[in-house]
């Protein structure tokens, strides 16, 4: 079951990853509590390395987690992180000792937060808007530097997802609509403290299909070829993330390397030479290693079909559920439940009626106030 930690076990009914019991875990720790398989965890940035190659810049999404320690092993391994807020900047800095290798990306960028990453030796900015350029421009002028831009354009490419995790189409908040990026591009080459160094395109999360990748980065080549001329360093194209993990075991994935052939070719029909790829994973990562454990309260029982368990986490550590409807399996990992499976629905401790974890979980009958559960995927 591709969905869950590789090392996972169960032994006696007892959860572990590895030899580590995860209910000691849970009652040392308290819950809720995220816990990681390191080992898949580093297998799984392996896996990447291997399949996009060594030329590629590897920057992890902070967003779908983030730890000094996990800070730490990518780092050692090459890769940089791409971060959307000064918490990330500061967890960075303090692991690396620099900003160097990283992607600043996001929406809305805080004055204090493009001096941080200017002052720390901040790798790329990816520009979201035309209001950003003056801002940057004025930013680094003041501390003397010369910053390298990336420019984040909204394409039309359209990818078989969820609503909720599409980020291009002209209805999107996302990036500079391909209508005024030219408009954009001139204004970057305008700002003397500004150096222009690539192309940015998100197409979305959970993306199945690998020719989207290739049909945005063909896009975008052909965009920067037409303004080839005033280009004279070697080109970033950052074809994102939202690389499909799996949620449930028949899910099918594609292997990597089918990726990264595709963002290649979507390249290479327009522009062949002196470029790098640039690629942001996150979830791709992060979520099949980790699993979320819960506390189960109230068993109420009189809810009609089936009851529900209140569980002391929900929205708030998990709001995927709630927003597009992502769907886990939950164990009980407490030793000695014997009961057969009865269907249960697990909400969480918040005032709202869409803190709804799982709707139909199966469950052994004599689970009880006080057992601890285990969300799979993060």
């Amino acid at each position: 079951m591709n969905y869950l930690p590789s090392n996972l076990s169960f032994k006696d009914g007892v959860a572990h990853i590895g030899e580590t019991s995860l209910l000691d875990v849970g009652k040392e720790y308290g819950t809720p509590l995220y816990v990681y398989d390191w080992e898949h965890l580093k297998d799984n940035i392996d896996h990447f390395s291997n399949a996009f190659g060594s030329e590629t810049l590897f920057r992890y999404a902070a967003k779908a987690f983030i730890c000094k320690a996990l800070v730490k092993e990518l780092h050692e391994k090459g890769w940089g992180v791409d971060v959307v807020s000064g918490g990330e900047m500061a967890t960075v800095q303090a692991v690396t000792g620099s900003l160097e290798n990283t992607l600043f990306n996001g929406t809305y960028k805080r004055i204090e937060e493009i001096e941080f990453f200017m002052q720390n030796e901040g790798g790329h900015i990816s520009i979201d808007n035309r209001y950003e350029i003056p801002m940057l421009e004025a930013a680094a002028s003041k501390l003397g530097r010369q910053q390298p831009v990336i420019m984040r354009i909204n394409l039309d490419v359209g990818a078989e997802t969820h609503p909720m995790v599409l980020t291009t189409g002209y209805d999107q908040q996302f990036g500079i609509s391909i209508g005024f990026a030219e408009e954009a591009l001139k204004q970057i080459y305008d700002a003397p403290s500004l150096l222009f160094s690539g192309i940015h395109v998100h197409i979305g999360s959970q993306i199945k299909d690998p020719e989207r990748y290739q049909k945005a980065m063909s896009e975008c080549a052909e965009f920067l070829y037409k303004h080839r001329a005033a280009i004279q360093a070697e080109v970033v194209f950052d074809a994102g993330g939202g690389f499909f993990s799996p949620y449930a075991g028949d899910e099918v994935d594609h292997e990597l390397k089918v990726y990264a052939d595709a963002i290649h070719t979507g390249i290479q029909e327009h522009w062949q030479d002196n470029y790098r790829v640039m690629i942001e994973p996150g979830r791709a990562l992060v979520n099949n290693p980790g699993v979320i454990l819960y506390t189960a309260g109230a068993l109420k029982d009189d809810r009609g079909e089936k009851p529900y368990i209140l569980v002391d986490g929900g929205m708030s550590d998990n709001p995927r559920p709630a927003v597009y409807g992502s769907e886990h399996k939950l164990f009980n990992i407490s030793s000695g439940k014997n009961g057969e499976d009865a269907m249960y629905a697990v909400s969480g401790r918040h005032c709202e009626s869409g803190d709804l974890l799982v709707k139909e979980a199966m469950l052994p009958s004599d689970t009880e106030s006080g057992d601890i559960l285990m969300s799979t995927s993060t």
